[in-house]
């Protein structure tokens, strides 16, 4: 079976073994938003996925870090051996043949397992990032919610609040769910236009708890008991259950970037507003939230696909002038927020 994975300008070949579709299929699922059976670009890289046995394969070489997350669900160790012009990383679940450089061999072979699905929707994304990047493309780290063809995102460090604004946000009429942690940014028509990408939401317990519904579900479904769990421990939920709460299914389509919420979680304290005025710091702020300012995991290991930043810094330093047109927000306190009113007292 042939897809195609289409985003922005970057297509991904998927060559997939009969005996793989089943192990494949959640993964398929999640991305069915961009999936194909036709290719909109060139593809930018060819995926061959086969079944893997690691008691007939077992992983050898010497140890790797693909990914270390507070997610345990993303955290992958592997065990990395050089065979000529490959490298191969092997764990329990999955077995990821790459080439040493894709610039020159865009083939990667990979063999999984029914637990290959985070590993691999996690290979993917990176594929896709780093390919974007290299073409100019800025990702934030962000989540994001939507209205009127208008997009605002909600950006900060791990445990800023992230998801506490978007669940607030969009319990109040209007407003729709846009991304889940990255925005793809290019200037177009005189603006910032913001690409979402889906993904699975990470959410705290404490966020859980104030959502009555929510934790229902999580007992039901994950066998969990958020009651039971610390604020900040937060857990992975199946995302097209997450949007169904929400009552807002993830749509592909990019919108105009009207504005950036930048939160900042204080239990006990009231919610404030303040908007960001000076130009310096709006710029800080953007840098700051700069998908390769947080998560460089890769440079440890993706040797195959360094991205060459120069497009990349283009575009990000040709957005400086076009944050004079965003709101800018600082939010602090209890997040309770009501995006309306906080636009209108900005």
């Amino acid at each position: 079976m042939h897809r195609y994975l289409n985003f922005l300008d970057t297509t991904l070949h998927f060559d997939i073994d009969a005996e793989a579709e089943k192990a494949f299929q959640p993964v398929a699922r999640f991305f069915r938003h961009t999936l194909a059976d036709q290719p909109a670009n060139d593809p930018a890289f060819h995926l061959t996925l086969v079944p893997y046995d690691p008691v007939a394969r077992p992983p050898a070489g010497r140890p790797a870090v693909i990914r270390q997350s507070t997610a345990p669900e993303f955290t992958f160790h592997a065990l990395l051996s050089r065979h000529g012009d490959r490298r191969v990383y092997a764990n329990e679940h999955t077995r990821l043949d790459v080439p040493v450089d894709a610039t020159t061999d865009q083939r990667f072979d990979v063999g999984i397992t029914d637990g290959s699905v985070c590993q691999l929707m996690d290979f993917i994304r990176d594929l896709i990032i780093r390919t974007e990047e290299t073409r100019g493309t800025v990702v934030l780290h962000a989540s994001g919610v939507r209205r009127d063809g208008r997009a605002y995102a909600i950006a900060g460090p791990k445990g800023a609040g992230k998801t506490t604004t978007l669940v607030s946000v969009l319990s109040r009429p209007g407003w729709q769910y846009f991304t889940g942690d990255k925005l793809f940014c290019r200037i177009e028509d005189g603006g910032i236009t913001a690409t979402p990408w889906r993904d699975y939401p990470y959410v705290g317990a404490g966020t859980l708890r104030e959502h009555p519904e929510l934790v229902d579900w999580v007992r039901t479904h994950a066998g969990v008991d958020p009651a039971e769990l610390p604020d900040r421990r937060k857990l992975l939920l199946d995302a097209d259950a997450f949007e169904a709460w929400l009552g807002s299914e993830f749509s592909p389509e990019p919108l105009r970037l009207a504005g950036i919420l930048l939160p900042e979680v204080r239990p006990g304290e009231p919610f404030a507003v303040e908007r960001v005025e000076e130009e310096p710091a709006r710029w800080m702020e953007l840098n700051r939230i700069v998908d390769r300012a947080v998560d460089t995991t890769f440079f440890g290991w993706q040797h195959y696909l360094v991205p060459d930043y120069a497009a990349f810094y283009a575009t990000l330093s040709a957005m400086r002038p076009y944050l004079a047109d965003l709101a800018m927000l600082r939010l602090t306190g209890t997040l309770d927020v009501d995006l309306d009113a906080a636009l209108a007292a900005s």
